[in-house]
């Protein structure tokens, strides 16, 4: 009996045993881990896009996403792949509200959540909220009246609430408000963005006008008048990859020729196969693009223009735009600058496209992009800024006169030294007077023709109205995107430091519309070339796909294109970056 039970007792020990052993075999150690989100609580500003993330999920499993509160945060894609399930949110206003995951497989259901913070900025808020009551209380102005008049006229009703300010009209009366060069005070800091020039704040609801405003100041001090094609015919023809360009005009316009016609050319590659539905995306490169062949690969179409016909670069002004609008010395209303006839030509492109030439080619002119590199640079962000059918504008190491802001460290008037080593090339870079292009630059014989005449007449920085942020600004619009590019080693011409000083002041405006994901940044190593180069288009079509197409990327985020090296406090060289660069901000 003894040796019964202690059988049994060995049995029992054995089973047990296998029993252990069954449970810590080697692969339990590594058990699947618990699905969870990347984030399970947030802040954000309102207006901001973001992502959250399903981690550790299965391939065949599922995903059903939610918002509880969506008119605080709304779910504006999302991908329901168990393993690279993700939902991109946009915050609309401050709140609070839950996001929630059902991850489902195998039958079973695992709710996972996220609780999002929205908040806002308590100064522009404050100042956006006064104005949507003052508009309530207000009648709103006539079309016909400039934001001076309706301020010069309006008389409150006697009440104990504060004076209520009439908004301007969301068109004001062209150039209305404008002086003359002389006339105007200099403004050493940076000029303000966010007030019309007669003395009224800008709020979400009124920026339109501000922005027709901006738009009226450059045409006036700046690049010469902007045509939007009254007046014009436009006809096309296709031979092969050669698409010819005819616009003929009527003269119904102050400076346009009656009966005057002009044509130029352009050349438009294909990618390989079918077309996505809708058409591909198109790229349209003033010159040229570095980078068409890796584009054509990724499914863009690229159009090469060569602005050379549109208008010569040179003083003498001629070419397609200007034999229908000729330049008139004396008349500043018949005074288009070289860089604008250049921006009206790829405005042009986009005519035919829309015209019939997308479905000729299985073009989606609706994904126009329009991009450029240094004077092209210039009139690529004059095109975009104007002619707002662009979805994407690419401005490439356009310098002074481009997206360069003329009052950050003029003339690099202090020497700055940067840690640029992250680049991968040199260790450092510096920026010493003489170094950069200056206004001085742009109003030599060699450039003046760039601009109208009034520009020439800015003895001063100091003096202009505006400065290129407000140019970026204009991009700030639902569905579009700004795209600063610049470059530091062997091209501190373009003022890269200015460069980030036009982001900085720009994105403001963007963050005020609930746009904050709309306008970014790349800064390259320029020893790779004075061009639209490799890293940038690998980053924008990253952007574009994660922004526009609904596709995931993986290691990437929106937010890495809107931070740079010059926030960098500690660099292998010992230089604090942010400390160097923010001691010139012209505040």
């Amino acid at each position: 009996m003894r040796f019964k039970k202690m059988g049994n007792r060995l049995i029992a020990a054995l089973v047990m045993g296998a029993m252990v052993s069954a449970v810590f075999v080697p692969g339990a150690m590594y058990a699947a881990k618990k699905v969870t989100l990347n984030k399970t609580k947030c802040t954000v500003k309102k207006g901001e896009v973001f992502k959250i993330k399903v981690k550790n999920g299965n391939k065949k499993g599922k995903i059903k996403w939610s918002s509880n509160k969506p008119s605080i945060v709304k779910i504006a894609a999302k991908s329901t792949n168990g393993k690279k399930g993700y939902a991109r949110l946009k915050a609309l206003k401050k709140g609070k509200a839950t996001i929630t995951a059902l991850y489902t497989y195998a039958g079973k259901k695992n709710r996972l959540k996220c609780s999002v913070v929205v908040k806002v900025n308590k100064l522009k808020d404050k100042i956006s909220d006064k104005n949507t009551e003052q508009n309530a209380q207000t009648v709103t102005a006539t079309p016909a009246t400039s934001p001076t008049a309706v301020l010069a006229t309006a008389t409150p009703a006697p009440t104990a609430e504060p004076t209520v300010t009439p908004v301007p009209t969301a068109t004001p009366i062209p150039f209305a408000n404008l002086v003359e060069v002389s006339d105007l005070e200099e403004i050493k800091t940076a000029p303000d963005i966010f007030t019309y020039i007669d003395g009224t704040p800008v709020t979400a609801e009124n920026w339109s006008g501000r922005a027709e405003e901006i738009r009226q100041m450059y045409q006036y001090y700046m690049y010469g008048m902007w045509r939007d094609g009254e007046g014009e015919t436009l006809t096309y023809s296709i031979d092969g990859k050669k698409m010819d360009i005819n616009i003929e005009t009527s003269g119904v316009v102050t400076g346009q020729k009656e009966g005057a016609s002009s044509s130029f050319n352009v050349e438009v590659n294909i990618p390989e196969g079918n077309a996505p539905e809708g058409g591909w995306p198109v790229i349209i490169a003033l010159g040229s693009l570095s980078e068409m062949e890796y584009a054509l690969s990724n499914g863009y179409a690229v159009i090469n223009y060569d602005v050379g016909q549109v208008s010569t670069d040179s003083a003498e002004r001629k070419g397609a735009f200007y034999t229908l609008y000729p330049y008139n010395m004396s008349e500043w209303r018949e005074q288009t600058g070289v860089l604008m006839a250049w921006a009206w030509g790829a405005s042009k492109v986009l005519d035919a496209l829309n015209g019939g030439a997308a479905a000729d080619f299985g073009i989606n002119p609706e994904y126009a992009i329009v991009g450029g590199v240094s004077r092209y640079g210039k009139a690529t962000a004059i095109a975009g800024a104007f002619d707002t059918r662009f979805k994407i504008a690419l401005p490439t190491c356009s310098g002074s006169g481009g997206m360069g802001v003329f009052r950050y460290n003029p003339d690099a008037q202090v020497t700055q030294e940067y840690d640029v080593s992250s680049l991968g090339y040199m260790s450092k870079v510096t920026y010493k007077q003489g170094d950069v292009e200056t206004i001085g630059s742009l109003q030599s014989s060699g450039e003046a023709f760039w601009f109208n005449q009034r520009f020439l007449e800015f003895r001063s920085i100091y003096k202009l109205p505006f400065d290129q942020y407000f140019l970026s600004a204009l991009f700030a619009q639902e569905g579009r995107t700004l795209m600063l590019i610049g470059g530091f080693n062997f091209d501190v011409w373009q003022n890269t430091p200015g460069l980030w000083y036009n982001f900085q002041k720009a994105k403001p405006v963007f963050d005020m519309l609930g746009l904050s994901n709309n306008i970014i940044i790349n800064l390259h190593d320029a020893a790779m070339g004075h061009n639209i180069l490799n890293d940038d288009v690998v980053k924008l079509f990253a952007y574009c796909n994660e922004m526009y197409n609904g596709v995931d990327v993986e290691n990437f985020e929106i937010s890495d294109l809107q931070t740079t090296l010059f926030e960098l406090e500690e660099t292998p060289s010992g230089i604090n970056n942010k400390e160097v660069y923010e001691a010139q901000i012209p505040e």
